[in-house]
């Protein structure tokens, strides 16, 4: 028996090379890989660096499915179904939207892999394949280490992926990865990080948890076994930890590089209309901030624009906060109404949503707003995200910022990542903006 494992891209324009900093590793198809038996002939083709071979012998099409990626998922099942091929599809998208998925699969996992798999490949080896698998048994983590032996001759961005813990507690009204893990969060047993990262002889490590920080107790005894590991690495935290020294000297000390902190917006009034109360309670920004320059992490800050309070001055603020921060990255994101979440229902409910489904909408276009907002058009909200991303990553700003030699470029190497990575950056708001879902020449 041979499995085909998809990874489908969001859309491309002609002539132009993918999205540089979207082709990290997709550590979902490695844990898929890690759960086939060895007698299953593997294959695996990541539609974002290379061409899917339709013609290619396989008894199975098993593709990982997400809210961008889904018009171009449904595309790549087609062309396999039309050949009698059957498809198996499973992720983010099929969870949240599993009936609309089931339209264009034979197939489909709801919920974590891990307990479905194995049962899924007996049914499929007996003839019995079911039409949904739905995850009874949490969202948690196997003992099973990702294969990555499925990414040979991939040519991803090097920096190794690696999950610590899966899900969040908090109730972001935006957050799909909420609604996927039910608003709780499963840690990783430490063993199984460290035994994974000494496999992997891995230097350069991003832990991917939406939250590296939510259980104290779990962060610690993590932090602690990663100190005679060596690592350089990066994360995902929250501005709770901003005063916890205990957490920031272990981070510090385990190897830590930068943190990636979802600031979401400077209004505190956005901020408890979207839940982020965990954000709300901080008095300031800047403060927590300057706990974290400290330990010299040089920061990713997330922002998000289009909530109800939120006006063209808005975009103004948060760039002229964010040079002065000098973060590394920022990003100037627009709301997203993904589907399953409470934000897509509210609004949806105060009609409001311009497309019912716009992850399939032939119009819509990567960087298009989904909704009307409240103080500026949709396609106001639109440029304005587009246009202070290309004033972040101007050349005055990238200049300014290198010069922070405290955290982003305090060492010769971190020079020649933050000129490097902020060059990339600057090149692919362009490569972003505009792009379709899908592929137009299979529509």
């Amino acid at each position: 028996m041979k499995i085909t494992f998809i990874l489908p891209c969001v859309g491309k324009k002609a002539g132009e090379p993918y999205v540089k900093t979207w082709q990290m590793e997709p550590l979902a198809i490695a844990v898929l890989a890690s759960l086939t038996p060895p007698d299953v002939e593997r294959a695996f083709y990541d539609d974002r660096l290379e061409e899917i071979p339709y013609g290619e012998p396989t008894d199975l099409a098993a593709i990982n499915i997400e809210t961008y990626s889904a018009k171009r998922a449904y595309q790549i099942a087609a062309k396999y179904r039309a050949k009698g091929i059957p498809v198996v599809m499973g992720g983010f998208h099929a969870t949240l939207m599993p009936e609309e998925v089931m339209e264009h699969a034979d197939s489909v996992v709801v919920g974590a892999a891990e307990p479905l798999w194995p049962e899924f490949l007996e049914d499929f080896r007996r003839g019995k394949m079911k039409p949904k698998y739905v995850s009874e048994n949490g969202n948690g983590f196997s003992s099973v280490l990702p294969d990555r032996s499925i990414y040979r001759n991939k040519k991803y961005t090097r920096v190794t992926l690696v999950e610590a813990g899966r899900g969040c507690p908090h109730h972001c009204e935006f957050c799909s990865i909420c609604q996927f893990f039910n608003r709780s969060y499963y840690p990783r047993p430490v063993d199984d990080v460290v035994r994974e990262i000494k496999a992997l002889k891995a230097r350069h490590v991003f832990f991917i948890d939406d939250n590296l920080v939510v259980n104290r107790d779990h962060t610690i005894r993590l932090l602690k076994a990663l100190i005679p590991l060596k690592l350089i690495w990066v994360g995902q935290v929250s501005l709770s930890i901003a005063r916890d020294t205990e957490i920031l000297s272990l981070m510090k000390e385990s190897g830590c590089n930068g943190v990636l902190i979802g600031f979401e917006s400077l209004n505190k009034d956005n901020l408890l209309s979207m839940g982020k109360n965990i954000n709300a309670v901080v008095d300031d920004f800047s403060d927590a901030l300057k706990q974290f320059r400290k330990y010299r992490f040089a920061v990713y800050a997330t922002f998000m624009f289009g909530y109800d309070n939120d006006t063209p001055e808005s975009f103004d603020q948060t760039l002229e906060f964010a040079i002065k921060q000098n973060f590394f990255f920022m990003a100037f994101n627009h709301v997203v109404p993904f589907p399953g979440t409470p934000l897509y229902k509210r609004l949806k409910q105060e009609n409001r949503l311009i497309y019912d489904k716009w992850w399939l909408a032939d119009e819509y276009r990567f960087g298009d707003i989904a909704f009307h907002p409240q103080k500026m058009t949709a396609s106001e909200l639109s440029q304005y995200c587009f246009n202070y991303r290309n004033k972040f990553y101007g050349l005055y700003s990238i200049l300014k910022r290198g010069l922070d030699f405290q955290a982003n470029c305090k060492s010769l190497f971190m020079v020649g990542v933050y000129f490097a990575q902020n060059v990339i950056s600057r090149k692919d708001v362009g490569r972003r903006q505009g792009l379709p879902l899908g592929v137009k020449e299979e529509q």
